[in-house]
């Protein structure tokens, strides 16, 4: 047990551990306190609205690239649990099954020394429970995957490229080994009115916090949000389900990440012995804008995003996510 525990925190150094710790302290202290005077927009739901299937895929082919994070698939199940006695109490449940793909920017070498980056693929249940009071959020998400040649995502991505790309397939040489992660996050989240109805603004402040075999790592967004959109308890937003209001708007995100392992990097945090493996970089800023929809029961996203290099001797990276929801 000993020797599991240490090697999952191997990344963290003293100095590291104690920023981190004052960090999470300052977050969660500041996610209790209320801001007196604040104007809230009344929640719409419809109580027969219990569940969301929803699917996600993220590509970077529609920027023109193909590279590092190349794309994601993702299936999930949304379930809102009984309202607990307090009226603005929300509370979900959600399932996912996702798998990732990541490749070097050259992608017909069979040369791991012209590689960037290792191939790796990544496929993977996410459970996750929510609940939202008033203007403030905690998610947390518990994730068990495998990473390597048994996530089927070489195979998927070789097939996929041969039915519907002109150009060859990636070459998969130098691929990570098989191991199985688990990794725990928690996402926390705060949120101002600026302008209310009919073309609203807020803002909202982002925390996230992850750790395990695959991430460890400490984050912080800054969104806006502009147009119709509702608050945080009902809104798509949040993927917040239980309201039928139509919605539509946009968000600007800005964020950084303090990265302590990247298991999609450094291989498996407990000991890896695949063939290439790279050092992460530990700053990555990031960004997003995100277009949303929702129209009756139907939920419509469109995301552009881009990220800081991932390592040294990596580029930038942007992709294009495209996202459809379907509430019953």
């Amino acid at each position: 047990m000993t020797l599991i525990f240490s090697g999952t925190i191997t990344a963290f150094n003293k100095s590291d551990r104690s920023r981190v710790l004052a960090f999470l302290i300052t977050v969660l202290l500041f996610y209790q306190v209320n801001i007196q005077g604040q104007d809230y927009i009344s929640e719409d739901t419809d109580t027969l609205i219990r569940t969301q299937l929803s699917l996600k895929h993220d590509n970077d082919f529609f920027t023109l690239s193909d590279r590092y994070y190349s794309s994601g698939l993702f299936l999930s199940y949304t379930k809102r649990l009984m309202s607990s006695a307090r009226k603005n109490d929300h509370q979900q449940l959600s399932l996912t099954i996702g798998q990732e793909i990541f490749t070097p920017s050259n992608i017909i070498t069979t040369d791991i020394s012209e590689q960037d980056r290792p191939y790796v693929g990544f496929s993977g249940l996410w459970a996750s429970w929510s609940r939202v009071r008033d203007n403030r959020a905690i998610d947390t998400r518990l994730l068990l995957g495998i990473a390597g040649n048994n996530s089927g995502a070489g195979g998927f991505q070789r097939w996929y490229h041969n039915l519907f790309v002109v150009s060859d397939p990636p070459v998969w040489v130098g691929e990570m080994n098989n191991s199985f992660h688990a990794n725990l996050y928690l996402n926390l989240h705060r949120e101002w009115w600026l302008a209310p109805l009919p073309f609203s603004v807020s803002l909202g402040l982002q925390p996230e916090f992850a750790f395990g075999t695959r991430d460890q790592y400490g984050e912080i967004n800054l969104i806006a949000f502009f147009g119709r959109r509702n608050p945080l308890m009902s809104s798509m937003a949040y993927k917040r389900i239980g309201s039928t209001a139509r919605e539509i708007f946009f968000s600007l995100q800005a964020g950084y990440r303090k990265v302590f392992y990247n298991g999609m990097l450094q291989g498996n945090a407990l000991g890896d012995d695949s063939i290439f493996l790279i050092d992460a970089s530990e700053n990555l800023i990031f960004g997003a804008l995100t277009v949303q929809h929702r129209f009756q029961k139907n939920e419509y996203r469109f995301g552009y995003q881009i990220q800081s290099a991932e390592a040294a001797g990596n580029k930038s990276h942007k992709f294009i996510t495209l996202s459809y929801a379907r509430n019953f």
